[in-house]
């Protein structure tokens, strides 16, 4: 490998010093972010809050200090069908909320009964395999995808708001989220010990179920109980109705999740376009859905987003959120930033080469409620109902360019009546790929 001389270091000082621009973006650079400098607000003026196609949607959710934003995601799109169902103007129904502390405490135990399964599956395999090892890193996290939303609802159904609250720990889950994973670690070194010891597996399965006792114990006092019936009414009827979680889902929202497939658009050799991918070794519902996603190129699910929100239904969508965002202007639009002129390098690569190459993530779900199409029918930019809060300049709706779309949208959850040119023989083929391929 070639060494840094001090000739090198002292030519670089030099041309530096020669540049006048430098001595000014030092400057800069001392006091500000540098999103911030290089951050163009004549561009971002070209990105009105106006769309043409422009979904009615109620107040934005704010997920709160919590990973949490596919389950917001998916229940705003789940409201949005029971109150339009409801056809309703009241107060109550104009602003319905489902509690997101409801799926989240369910979410959780799913996901400790899934990680203790896996620790028993693999009490006998190294720590060096890479499934092993990511499993261990990574353990329970407030983030998941749609097929395990779908999972869950259709396992315990859903609640309003109002009869399992927020509380303080399902809003700031850091400390919460520790405690259960120094515990499944600790659980997980037991299992792994005993199986050494050569002891049979009702042993290790008994471990394994009286943990699992102590973490519902724990979830319950950071969620609260979950209630196994409760009494509700919307404000203009005229008798209360009792029912269970997964009748209120029934009765109100009955096979309406069903009806959705998840597409994603990653450009790799493995994950063809226009046929299945399975997600391995990620959290899954036990006994449920394996999570899978239908590969279609960026243009084709841009094609479907627009074909659905032009019917009425918003999109539930995942992307790689946090690049060329200015939150004060509720905005992502990559050409708003000028990187080039002020760090001296240029981003721009493929998306097969960004996504690989881990330049970006699916990190954050949303949903989008509207799209603005120019005279030639091409979308020019987007309206996203986000969850990071009811503030701000459009009360927590964003506005998304076209242009940074096609550079960090990766999926989004489209109803199978906008996919049926994809053959059965092609939805039959199932390519799998791994957590660390997207994350």
């Amino acid at each position: 490998m070639k060494e840094i001389t001090t000739v090198w270091i002292q030519s670089n000082k030099e041309a530096y010093r020669a540049d006048v621009k430098n001595s000014i973006y030092e400057e800069e650079y001392a006091k500000k972010y540098i999103s911030d400098i290089a951050f163009d607000t004549e561009k971002a003026k070209l990105q009105p809050f106006e769309f043409s196609v422009d979904i009615s949607t109620m107040e934005a959710t704010a997920q709160g200090n919590a990973g949490r934003c596919w389950i917001v995601a998916g229940l705003n799109l789940l409201r949005e069908h029971i109150v339009k169902g409801l056809r309703k103007s009241t107060p109550q129904s104009a602003n319905f909320q489902l509690s997101l502390g409801y799926l989240c405490f369910w979410d959780k135990l799913e996901k400790a009964n899934c990680f203790l399964e896996k620790a028993i599956q693999y009490r006998n395999e190294s720590y060096n395999k890479r499934e092993v090892y990511s499993w261990f890193q990574y353990a329970v996290t407030d983030g998941g995808f749609w097929t395990n939303f779908k999972e869950l609802v259709k396992k315990y159904g859903i609640v309003p708001a109002e009869i399992m609250p927020e509380t303080f720990q399902s809003s700031n889950t850091e400390e919460m989220n520790n405690c259960l994973n120094y515990y499944l670690r600790k659980i997980s070194a037991e299992i792994r010990k005993v199986a050494l010891e050569g002891q049979n597996i009702e042993n290790i399965v008994e471990i394994k179920e009286q943990a699992l006792k102590k973490i519902f114990t724990f979830l319950c006092r950071c969620y609260g109980c979950p209630p196994d019936v409760f009494t509700y009414t919307f404000e203009d009827e005229k008798q209360k109705k009792q029912y269970t979680p997964k009748d209120f889902y029934n009765d109100f929202a009955g096979e309406f999740l069903n009806q959705f497939v998840n597409i994603i658009s990653l450009p790799y050799e493995k994950l063809p376009f226009g046929e299945i991918c399975v997600l391995t070794d990620v959290f899954q519902v036990v006994g449920g859905q394996e999570e899978q996603f239908l590969n279609l190129p960026l243009y084709e699910l841009k094609e479907k987003c627009i074909k659905q929100l032009k019917d009425g239904i918003p999109v539930v969508c995942m992307a790689d959120d946090d690049k060329m965002c200015m939150e004060e202007l509720q905005l992502w639009d990559d050409n708003s930033f000028d990187y080039v002129d002020v760090t001296g390098f240029d981003f721009e690569m493929s998306r097969k080469d960004y996504f690989q190459l881990k330049a970006g993530i699916a990190s954050h779900s949303m949903m989008l409620t509207g799209v603005h199409l120019g005279e030639d029918g091409m979308p020019e930019r987007w309206k996203v109902e986000n969850s990071y809060g009811t503030d701000g300049l459009h009360k927590g709706y964003y506005i998304c360019s076209d242009s940074w779309f096609e550079k960090y949208m990766i999926s989004a959850v489209i109803s199978k009546k906008y996919i049926l040119e994809i053959s059965r023989k092609k939805q039959q083929n199932k390519h799998l790929f791994n957590i660390w391929d997207i994350m």
